[in-house]
């Protein structure tokens, strides 16, 4: 078959194949270093770039995704919720700044929770790790051993509590994310709702 034999849509796959075999090409020889950041976080590896722990009890979260009126803004305020322990009032979120948010490319489609969520769960799963450890030290527990309600933080069967906001000057965000810390498991989260209801 020669090439003038190729109807268009053969043409358009026989290219389509050869883009994304060019596209993948870049990683491919550069390698990664460490765990695979998901979503946009790898493009804006900051955690502060993402979130930050205010000393008054709430978390601000700065997103690279407007509202278009589907609601992804909400929607990524639950997921820093859940991913925080914290109530859903407790998370303030920064409309789009070009000076300060962290630059997620457009806003279309689903791209906004498939991409800009998996990176916010991920950096508020390590904001969470780094709170913890430090919360571990105050209360002389493992991390592994302490529980988290809306921003209180106490060890099983021990005795004290402290909260995120007691902790937030202690524990600075400004760092890259490493990509180490496993979200929490959706069957969490679901265990979570249904005691909380």
């Amino acid at each position: 078959m020669s090439a003038r034999d190729l109807s268009r849509r053969e043409f358009g796959l026989a290219v389509g194949g050869i883009v994304v075999a060019f596209s993948m090409a870049p990683s491919l020889s550069f390698g990664q270093a460490g765990p695979r950041l998901p979503g946009t976080l790898a493009a804006n590896r900051r955690l502060d770039s993402w979130l930050r722990i205010d000393p008054l009890g709430t978390v601000t979260v700065f997103t690279g995704r407007v509202e278009l009126g589907q609601g992804n803004v909400t929607a990524l305020a639950q997921i820093v919720a859940e991913e925080l322990d914290v109530g859903l009032e407790r998370v303030r979120m920064i409309p789009v700044d070009t000076m300060r948010s962290p630059n997620e490319g457009v806003t279309a489609g689903s791209n906004s929770i498939e991409a800009g969520g998996a990176a916010l769960r991920a950096a508020a799963a390590e904001a969470r790790s780094i709170v913890l450890v430090k919360a571990a030290e105050h209360l002389s527990a493992a991390p592994e051993k302490l529980i988290v309600k809306d921003g209180n933080v106490t060890a099983v069967g021990g005795q004290g509590s402290i909260s995120y906001w007691e902790l937030a000057a202690e524990t600075s965000l400004q760092r890259e994310a490493t990509g180490s810390v496993a979200p929490k498991p959706a069957s969490t989260h679901t265990l979570a709702a249904r005691h909380n209801r």
